[in-house]
């Protein structure tokens, strides 16, 4: 065997193999480290986009009702953790002779709706509806009090209705009938310790709609003609607008992290028809 043979199959010494080990190991921790930075950085981004969610998902759900309410006696009652708004769920026109002609509705909202009462709007400069709390069910009115006495046909999948107690009104004048719907943030039965945003529909079972949300979330109020909201519930009547102070948080708190990510949101939802009065 030649010298130059022996030299080329000599393995690696003792101080190669240790500074291998070394730079293997250094590479190994700082891939280690960067791999546990990365898990966490994706857990937190997807923690936040859950505390977002549930944000979206309670300014949606109660930015679709609020916006039908009537200003001016859309709102029952009123806190800084709950509202109860009468929810307009027909439209109609009042005729004669305590006859309503009910115009085209969506027929499962319909089905599904609570009869809490109706409203006849006054023609006058006012333009203010005057509610009357019913939950007797409408039933067939007179067709004639609408297309002989005023003049007013039912289109198609439009319907005569008779309420009770028997309205009274200038012919032509708007009527809605609503059910009352509750919102309202109370203690989570979905998250121990947090509160949850629940919706009731008259005096039914509270639905939990979404949570979690931290204990400064709340309800506020635009009294009148202000551009802001307050904290202090104005007189009902008064009431033009709702701020939602939505503080969310994720349902699981991230790793390396002593609490749960949090997104919160501010959005006003203002009444329909609105008065001057």
């Amino acid at each position: 065997m030649t010298p130059d043979s022996r030299r080329a199959r000599r393995g690696f010494s003792l101080i190669e193999l240790i500074i291998t080990l070394v730079l293997v190991s250094i590479i190994g921790v700082a891939s280690g480290r960067l791999l546990m930075s990365q898990t966490r950085f994706y857990s937190r981004l997807s923690a936040q986009r859950d505390a977002r969610s549930v944000t979206r998902n309670a300014r949606n759900i109660v930015q679709t009702e609020l916006a039908m309410v009537e200003a001016g006696g859309g709102v029952v009652a009123a806190s800084n953790d709950s509202i109860t708004v009468r929810m307009p769920y027909a439209w109609g026109v009042y005729c004669a002779g305590g006859t309503v002609l009910r115009l085209p509705v969506d027929s499962a909202m319909y089905a599904m709706a609570s009869l809490a009462g109706y409203a006849i709007k006054d023609t006058t400069t006012a333009g203010v509806y005057a509610y009357t709390a019913t939950t007797t069910a409408p039933t067939a009115g007179t067709a004639t009090d609408c297309t002989t006495t005023a003049g007013i046909t039912a289109p198609t999948d439009g319907a005569y209705l008779s309420l009770s107690p028997s309205p009274t009104g200038t012919a032509g004048a708007p009527v809605l009938l609503y059910q009352l719907i509750t919102y309202k943030f109370a203690a989570s039965g979905l998250v121990s310790g947090k509160l949850g945003l629940f919706r009731r529909v008259g005096t039914g079972a509270a639905e939990e709609l979404v949570a979690p949300f931290d204990t400064t979330a709340m309800f506020r109020y635009y009294n009148l003609y202000a551009d802001t909201a307050q904290t202090t519930v104005p007189t009902l009547t008064n009431i033009r607008g709702v701020e939602l102070k939505l503080d969310a948080q994720s349902i699981n708190r991230s790793s390396g992290q002593s609490a749960p990510e949090s997104a919160s949101i501010r959005t006003a939802i203002f009444f329909r028809n609105r008065t001057d009065t």
